[in-house]
This record gives structure tokens, C-alpha cells and sequence, in this order.
């Protein structure tokens, strides 16, 4: 169930989420799966120490902002996260400290200031992100990470940039109801 969630619900209200989930448990019992009746994300999944670290940095304390930073934190993807009243720009800051790179797609050259971020294994926020995405981006957003010798690389518009496997990317949009293309 926890995988399911991670896997497909990250996108959802938390209503929804909850009328999955029990009709997956449904759906286990039913095919005499065990299972308990009742299912949590933060007790499968989660570490107390941790969740407390995050609600010590700002993370909202409710079962909703806790699931979405425990699918955040599980996820292969890089997250875009639906931010009107910038709740998680403030968690992300409070996270990673000093040594996060806040940019915006409006910085002249934000492309390169997260060019050096990705080579030297800094996490980035783009913050404030319309819902038309710079195509310098889709590779970023696909992960088309490919190897050069032993060396992971990745292209960004015309520059092929070392990918450091600490490399974390945050996306944020104040847009209460955005629509992005596929």
C-alpha cells in the first residue's frame, strides 16, 4: 500500500488518497490478503526522528504535509509542489540551509548557477515556477543522466554538465490550480 501511494497517489487530495487506500484494504481482504484494517504512511514509512526534524523546520504538522513529505523523500522523481500560501518553500529552506541555491526562472542566469549546483551536488529551489516550463529543464525533469567514461553526465540546453549524485532539485508554484503540460 505504501509503494501504491508513493507510486501514484502523490498528486491527489488527501480525500481521494484515503478512498484508495480503503479500497485497497477492501480489495485485500477481499482476495484474503493479510492486512490490517487501517493503514498509515507515516507508520509504514516514516521515522518519528525525522518527521519531528521536519515539523522543527516549518513542515505544517498535519497528516497531509507529512504524507507529502514522506512520498517527497521516497519518490524517484523530482517533486513539484503546489505552494500558495509557501509553506513548503519555507520546510525546503529550513532543510537544506546555507547551502541551498534559490533561483527563479525570471534570474538571468539561473541556468547556470544550477548548472554549478547539479556539478557540485547542491540542492536547488526554483521557486515560483509558471505553468510553462523552460525546455532547458526537460532533461533535468527526465533524469537523462548518461555515463561518460565513469563520469555521470547531463545535458542542459547547449552544456553537458557532471551530474553529482547529490544533486536534490525542488520545484514550487504559488498557482493554487495549475495546469502543466504532460
Amino acid at each position: 500500500i505504501a509503494s501504491g501511494i508513493v507510486a501514484y497517489l502523490g498528486t491527489f487530495l488527501a480525500k481521494y488518497r484515503d478512498s484508495s487506500v480503503t479500497s485497497w484494504i477492501e480489495l485485500m481482504h477481499t482476495n484474503q490478503v493479510p492486512s490490517s484494517s487501517s493503514f498509515q504512511l507515516r507508520v509504514v514509512i516514516g521515522e518519528e526522528v525525522t518527521i519531528r526534524q521536519w515539523v522543527i523546520d516549518k513542515l505544517p504538522n498535519d497528516q497531509l504535509s507529512i504524507d507529502n513529505a514522506l512520498i517527497l523523500s521516497r519518490s524517484r522523481r523530482w517533486p513539484l509542489m503546489i505552494d500558495p500560501q509557501v509553506q513548503a518553500n519555507k520546510w525546503i529552506k529550513n532543510s537544506n540551509g546555507e547551502k541551498l541555491k534559490v533561483l527563479r526562472l525570471s534570474m538571468g542566469s539561473y541556468a547556470r548557477m544550477l548548472e554549478i549546483a547539479i556539478s557540485n551536488g547542491e540542492p536547488v529551489l526554483l521557486e515560483n515556477v509558471p505553468e510553462t516550463l523552460d525546455p532547458l529543464l526537460e532533461p533535468l525533469l527526465q533524469k537523462a543522466v548518461f555515463k561518460a567514461g565513469s563520469v555521470n553526465m547531463i545535458r542542459l540546453g547547449d552544456s553537458t554538465v557532471e551530474y553529482h549524485k547529490d544533486f536534490a532539485f525542488y520545484l514550487t508554484t504559488k498557482l493554487p490550480n495549475p495546469h502543466y503540460s504532460p
